[in-house]
């Protein structure tokens, strides 16, 4: 049914604005939030699209690391930006679980709109070069018979790091003991001395250990092989379809009252990026896949997850802080 004719200029007199805003944005310089550290891997990515976006814009890209409460603070900032699009923020998949983990973690899930989930990296089930097993079936018979005594580093019982080494466990019915360190990186020092035996971490960090032989690689997360790893084989095709969750992916967002407009013009121009073959070649430097999802596969994704791991951690006993 055609709209009347005083509607049909209601609608334009909103749509029109919107429109414009789209074409001529971005007019001022734009900023991206990362919640984490100077230094990550998640820094690093959101600074490769951001001087990417920074030429193409003719505007400046301003990185803004907002740290602390395991990402809660900066991406509570974001959640309280104007939805204007000069206001993005940059997630690791840590973000689907905040409000599993914490009371009052300043935000929801739903305060957010998705952009594009940028890029994946998959885990690598990682052991010390001394440790007994080579392959995954031999780490799970000698987890077997020795319970508790296989050590496996974590980042602390609320980390992903742990999510998959308990979602490993309840797979294979093993019991190992978490040691917590501040951070991944911090763990790899006594991964590398057998002070610990295991750890589920992104095999590219280690990946120059891995090849002098002094870690060993068993397999990895995700669904088919790695480009980076070909000759691992994945924990799925060893029988163990939980492995197929085991990877870590980011993902660009802004909060949720941004126009659609403004929502489809930063996916047009950051998924343009993305397929750059420079920016590809950065990321894949550092061991990272390309994704470049549509905006709605990505907030698919983040509730998703997010229930998932909602379900898990009660399922577990993991209660908010």
């Amino acid at each position: 049914m055609p709209l009347s004719k005083p509607l049909a200029a209601f609608v334009l007199a909103i749509i029109l604005p919107l429109c414009s805003m789209a074409q001529q944005f971005p007019s001022k310089p734009v900023r991206i939030i990362v919640p984490y550290a100077v230094g990550g891997v998640g820094d690093y990515l959101a600074r490769v699209v951001g001087d990417a976006l920074s030429k193409k814009w003719s505007q400046p890209v301003i990185i803004e690391n907002k740290v602390g409460a395991a990402g809660n603070i900066g991406t509570d900032l974001a959640a309280r930006a104007p939805a204007d699009g000069y206001t993005i923020l940059y997630v690791a998949s840590q973000h689907a679980a905040a409000p599993a983990l914490f009371k009052n973690p300043g935000f929801a899930l739903s305060d957010f709109s998705a952009i594009t989930i940028t890029s994946q990296t998959r885990m690598g089930l990682i052991v010390n070069s001394q440790f007994k097993a080579n392959t995954v079936s031999e780490l799970v018979s000698f987890a077997k018979a020795n319970p508790g005594k296989v050590n496996a580093g974590t980042v602390g019982p609320s980390s992903i790091q742990n999510t998959w080494l308990v979602t490993f466990e309840q797979a294979t019915a093993t019991k190992m003991l978490p040691v917590p360190y501040k951070g991944s990186g911090a763990a790899h020092p006594d991964l590398l001395a057998g002070q610990i035996d295991l750890m589920f971490d992104a095999a590219s960090i280690v990946m120059p250990h891995i090849k002098a032989g002094k870690l060993k690689l068993l397999a990895m997360g995700g669904s088919g092989r790695s480009p980076f790893t070909p000759n691992t084989p994945t924990l799925e095709e060893l029988g163990y379809p939980v492995g197929k969750s085991m990877v870590s992916w980011n993902a660009f967002l802004v909060p949720n009252k941004t126009p659609a407009s403004l929502v489809a013009r930063l996916h047009q121009d950051i998924t343009q990026v993305l397929l750059d073959t420079e920016v590809r070649a950065k990321f894949e430097k550092v061991g990272v896949e390309m994704v470049a999802s549509s905006s709605a596969e990505a907030d698919a994704l983040i509730i998703s997850e997010g229930l998932r791991l909602a379900r898990f951690y009660r399922e577990i006993g993991v209660l908010p802080e």
